[in-house]
């Protein structure tokens, strides 16, 4: 199958964050149960959206072992993650509404917010385009991208916690 060194890396990547996350989770304040609402709220998406990259990047192996080739093994799977994209906006929506300022207010980068919020919505068109085959000929590069774009979402996600883990410069 084409492309499977680099979905293999992806998954790699995507547990890397999900278990420095952890740490991080543990070490820093969070360990004694000091989470904030947006410090919550943020986790909770890194989480979701790391282990959602995690599952689109092994989702090809399967459909291609039942058989699949080519174009149908990239259709499918960019169903799927359109499936899976919009179950996780609803399903989000529907358990925890952001807190005020999960996108915006001080100590929140202008840049990580510009790339963060609107990522999952161009993957989710992306992945919409190559299953239905309109403007993508259903096929790995596309695929690839929209994964990738929410792979930085929870690279972002990740940088944001081990910067709220670190806390504020504290006085010498």
């Amino acid at each position: 199958m084409e492309n499977a060194e680099t979905l293999r890396l992806v998954a790699e990547l995507a547990i890397g964050v999900l278990g420095f996350s952890g740490v991080v989770a543990v070490l820093g304040r969070r360990g004694a149960g000091e989470w904030a609402p947006i410090d919550r709220f943020r986790f909770l998406i890194m989480v979701h959206t790391a282990a959602l990259v995690l599952a689109l990047a092994v989702l090809p192996f399967p459909f291609h072992s039942a058989g699949f080739v080519g174009g149908a093994i990239w259709g499918w799977c960019s169903g799927v993650a359109v499936t899976l994209l919009v179950f996780m906006f609803v399903a989000g929506r529907a358990v925890e509404a952001p807190p005020k300022g999960a996108f915006t207010g001080p100590g929140v980068s202008r840049i990580a917010s510009a790339y963060a919020f609107p990522a999952p919505f161009v993957a989710l068109f992306v992945f919409g385009m190559n299953a239905i085959g309109i403007g993508l000929a259903r096929s790995a590069t596309p695929y690839l991208v929209g994964v990738l774009l929410l792979l930085g979402v929870a690279v972002v996600l990740f940088i944001r916690l081990l910067h709220t883990a670190m806390g504020p410069p504290r006085a010498v």
